[in-house]
């Protein structure tokens, strides 16, 4: 039977990645300032990075870099894609001439900068190995890239026209370790809200100074917004909701991921807020108890949420303290 994926303390979890993904502490070394900084891989340059899991969800990338990079859809054949045992994150392994599914499903970021590379090769372990693989491109797609990588492979994927290409990818490199298929539905899908807050934490608290500055500069991480019981869910849904009517020029790409707290007496307008918010169509609410009598915690998604109108709200997220919600 598979080992049930660990959970541990402080709400993280024992690998909890998926790019790749990341299974355990890294080698570190003391920077500049003085802080534990993680060792890092050789940069990418120029070379698209092919990601084939967790990356794979533009929740993810908008918290750990801030946006979402320009992608292409591909296929990788000759490799297996596998949960890494006691996780919930995938990994590929090469396999032999025969023995490998038909292909994996991924995209390539094209146009990672330095910072954004770097964040990215932290957010995997050393088990990994990032390497250069050739893949696929696939033609003309007629759908959303990210979607459609999302899914199973088809038996139409394997067309005629498809473009052969070299990329980065991070391999793992420890097949004892290897567990059963991964499967999206099952491993990440039900466990997203989870894993979102745990790469804010990453972004706040794990990454070197160098790198954690331009991450939060260009919006990486979760906006939070602590909730009073002094105001009333409708007031605060119907200021939200006014977020919609901001140029969408000012806005971010993808949706906004907004954190909502409340502790105490605000308990109750915390979760009649995410109610509300996806009873009347503002936005997608995930809500998560953490204890039943003293906090109420949510995540929010709301459609091009431009900056000015988050900070009218209160929404910090350069100046919040690291995993503060504020």
């Amino acid at each position: 039977r598979a080992q049930e994926p660990v959970w541990v303390a402080a709400g993280r979890w024992q690998g909890r990645r998926g790019g790749g993904g990341k299974a355990g502490a890294v080698a570190a070394m003391s920077d500049s300032d003085g802080d534990a900084s993680p060792m890092r891989r050789q940069p990418s340059g120029a070379t698209p990075v092919f990601v084939y899991g967790s990356l794979l969800w533009k929740p993810v990338l908008q918290t750990l870099i801030g946006r979402i990079p320009r992608v292409k859809p591909v296929l990788l054949t000759g490799y297996e894609r596998s949960r890494v045992k006691g996780a919930r994150f995938p990994a590929i392994m090469e396999v032999s001439n025969g023995s490998a599914p038909a292909a994996i499903r991924g995209v390539l970021l094209e146009d990672l900068n330095t910072w954004e590379a770097a964040v990215l090769d932290l957010f995997e372990d050393d088990e990994y190995e990032k390497r250069e693989i050739s893949a696929h491109v696939v033609p003309s797609l007629q759908e959303d890239t990210f979607s459609w990588a999302q899914q199973g492979f088809c038996d139409g994927d394997l067309q005629n026209g498809l473009q052969q290409t070299s990329a980065l990818a991070y391999v793992w490199t420890v097949k004892t370790m290897l567990d059963i298929i991964w499967q999206p539905t099952r491993d990440f899908v039900p466990h997203e809200y989870e894993y979102l807050v745990m790469c804010d934490t990453f972004v706040r608290e794990e990454l070197p100074g160098d790198l954690r500055e331009p991450a939060l500069a260009a919006g990486a991480g979760l906006a939070a917004l602590r909730l009073s019981s002094r105001r009333s869910a409708k007031s605060y849904a119907e200021e939200i909701a006014g977020l919609f009517a901001e140029d969408p020029g000012k806005g971010p790409t993808s949706d906004a991921l907004m954190r909502l707290s409340g502790l105490g007496s605000a308990i109750a307008v915390t979760s009649e807020l995410a109610l509300r918010l996806e009873a009347e169509g503002i936005a997608r609410s995930d809500i998560m108890n953490v204890g039943s009598h003293y906090l109420s915690d949510s995540l929010a998604r709301i459609p091009h949420m431009g900056t000015d109108r988050a900070a009218a709200l209160g929404v910090h997220r350069a100046a919040a303290e690291p995993g503060a919600m504020t």
